[in-house]
């Protein structure tokens, strides 16, 4: 078992060396150029009408798909956003300093282009299955984009695994807190898990998409305004903290705050990787989930991504990071598993617990999302009849996870993940022409 964890965290460490993380960032660049920097210079008109339009507005819906483009927004995000915006952010500022955040920016304002970039080409390749729910996403790109329908099917496959393993961490996170919070038995909360998680993937797509409808945007808020009050007590601290984000982005030296090693390098490193981590733009996931919705032209949903990316990185992963550093828990050399509820537990134990709630149910609406692309996954290799039996596998992944140490399965997930990655890059940079001509049409067509 010891020789299997070590070939994995060295697979894991190769795959996610330099090289990768400069793709991605690179990656991004290029398409933040290819779509003419609008996901910067027209950012606000974009979560206008994604978010503000969508929650305010009533407007009957144009085009074909099988749920909402605010469901499949809702439901992408309950991927995307879980706790690596809370441990992933604390992981980068213990391992790379303060400065790492700059950094997860910056990995977030190129990553829009990205993810928008996936969900567009998701979009325009996608097709319905014989339940007449429209399925897209990487694979079915690649098959007929790029006619390689053998690197589709290693996508598809490994994105099964990927999920799977996901399943596995986010269930066994749900059980570590439900334990060390609130005194729950690990069996306990393997029969909750399972319950909750059955309840709506037997529903298929379109209950997990009016269950995330629900459930995301109401989570995100509660965060959103628990960190906001920890911050107000924490005031006198917030404008010293964010000049420090700037100053130790572009910090030569070793040594921040009693740490050792927190230097320009560190800083990108973590920065870069625990914000393409959080936002999952490069991996293919986010066009799964919203090639699902309804839209008239690809460029429409794929703005959703856009905003899906900002809400992610830009707010929520920002909030944590200023939490951490205005509190002042880092002196205190905890395991970053424990800072956060620590800079919470700080202003109110209620906070705390609040917290861990938040962290319980960021979980659960991962594992919900996972579940879908699995499904879509197993549709692409096997055909929608044996795609219908995975949520019984599925379950009791869940209840593995819950029970289980998962030092080993972290290691095989992040190595899957690299693996995962890399035809997704070579699909986007070949078709990134597509995505440049149904950019400038559809700016050009709708005046916006």
């Amino acid at each position: 078992m010891l020789k299997l964890e070590f070939f994995f965290q060295n697979l894991s460490n190769l795959i996610w060396g330099n090289w990768l993380l400069v793709t991605l960032i690179s990656l991004g660049a290029y398409f933040t150029i290819a779509t003419n920097f609008l996901t910067i210079t027209k950012l606000p008109q974009i979560l206008k009408i994604t978010i503000y339009d969508s929650i305010m507005k009533n407007e009957k819906l144009k085009g074909t798909g099988t749920i909402t483009p605010f469901q499949a927004l809702c439901t992408a995000l309950a991927s995307c956003v879980g706790n690596g915006n809370i441990i992933g952010v604390t992981t980068a500022i213990v391992g790379g300093g303060p400065g790492a955040i700059f950094w997860m920016w910056i990995a977030g304002i190129l990553g829009m282009a990205t993810k928008y970039s996936e969900i567009l080409l998701g979009i325009y390749f996608r097709e319905k299955n014989s339940c007449g729910e429209y399925v897209g996403g990487p694979m079915y790109y690649i098959e007929k984009g790029m006619k390689l329908k053998w690197l589709a099917m290693i996508y598809s496959f490994l994105m099964v695994l990927q999920i799977s393993g996901g399943n596995l961490i986010q269930s066994n996170a749900i059980s570590s807190v439900a334990k060390n919070i609130f005194g729950i038995s690990p069996i306990l909360s393997a029969i909750i898990i399972t319950f909750c998680v059955g309840i709506v993937i037997v529903g298929g797509i379109k209950k997990l998409a009016h269950f995330s409808e629900k459930l995301v945007p109401s989570m995100a808020l509660i965060y959103i305004l628990t960190s906001i009050i920890v911050l107000v007590f924490n005031y006198e601290n917030i404008l010293p903290s964010i000049k420090l984000i700037f100053t130790e982005a572009f910090n030569f030296r070793a040594g921040v705050s009693g740490a050792v090693g927190y230097s320009i390098r560190n800083a990108m490193r973590y920065g870069v990787a625990r914000g393409l981590y959080s936002n999952e733009a490069g991996e293919g996931s986010a066009p799964v989930l919203h090639s699902a919705a309804i839209t008239d032209h690809p460029v429409r949903q794929a703005l959703f991504g856009i905003s899906e990316v900002f809400i992610d990185t830009i707010v929520i992963c920002t909030l944590t990071a200023l939490v951490i550093l205005s509190s002042g828990v880092l002196e205190e050399h905890k395991s970053s598993n424990l800072l956060v509820g620590i800079a919470f537990g700080n202003v109110s134990p209620f906070l705390k617990y609040l917290v861990s709630i938040c962290m319980l149910l960021f979980a659960y609406s991962s594992i919900l999302a996972q579940w879908y692309f699995g499904v879509v996954g197993t549709t692409y290799l096997l055909g929608d009849k044996l795609a219908r039996n995975f949520k019984y596998p599925f379950l009791v992944f869940s209840i593995l996870g819950a029970l289980s140490s998962l030092k080993l399965v972290w290691f095989i997930q992040d190595s899957i993940l690299g693996l995962l990655i890399i035809p997704n890059i070579i699909a986007l940079i070949y078709l990134e022409k597509i995505v440049r001509n149904q950019t400038k049409d559809f700016f050009y067509k709708y005046k916006i």
